[in-house]
């Protein structure tokens, strides 16, 4: 009986501790996958359009759009307007230290924007660029750019409620 006394005892003390305990910033947050606050990129107004996964490279990427980029995404139109923004941030995968045998974004690995504007000699001018590293880079190589560009404008919207 005084067993029984004893781990009730300890099971209040530990309840207790565990209620008052107050996690750091963090603890809540996850640093390696912050974009630097120099990028300015909660300015941009967007809203996430798809996220996936590539399991062969450990990598996790987020499709994000202005409201018109989205408009067009949900249409599923090909029709691009001007105006438009999109970014495709990606991600290195690490795993989740609070859930088990999960992954969630590690440190960040690039961010690649697309605009859309117009002029009166072109109706549509697509500007792209890449920026690769925790401090975003701008990447010189313009190699890939097209195939790139054909990359983010087939994601395909997640089924939004």
């Amino acid at each position: 009986m005084k067993s029984i006394k004893y781990l009730f005892l300890a099971a209040i003390v530990f309840g207790v501790y565990a209620c008052n305990h107050k996690p750091t910033i963090d603890e809540l947050t996850n640093p390696p996958a912050a974009l630097p606050a120099s990028f300015k990129f909660d300015q941009l107004g967007l809203k996430v359009i798809t996220t996936f996964i590539n399991k062969k490279q450990g990598t996790t990427s987020t499709l994000y759009g202005n409201p018109l980029a989205l408009k067009t995404a949900i249409a599923g139109t090909n029709q691009i307007e001007a105006g438009e923004v999109f970014a495709l941030v990606t991600w290195k995968q690490q795993d989740d230290q609070h859930w088990f045998g999960a992954n969630i974004p590690g440190n960040l690995q690039q961010v690649e924007l697309l605009k859309s504007t117009s002029s009166i000699e072109n109706p549509i001018v697509l500007s792209y660029a890449c920026y690769e590293g925790k401090d975003l880079t701008l990447k010189a190589d313009t190699l890939n750019n097209q195939d790139r560009i054909k990359y983010i404008l087939s994601q395909k919207p997640a089924v939004m409620p």
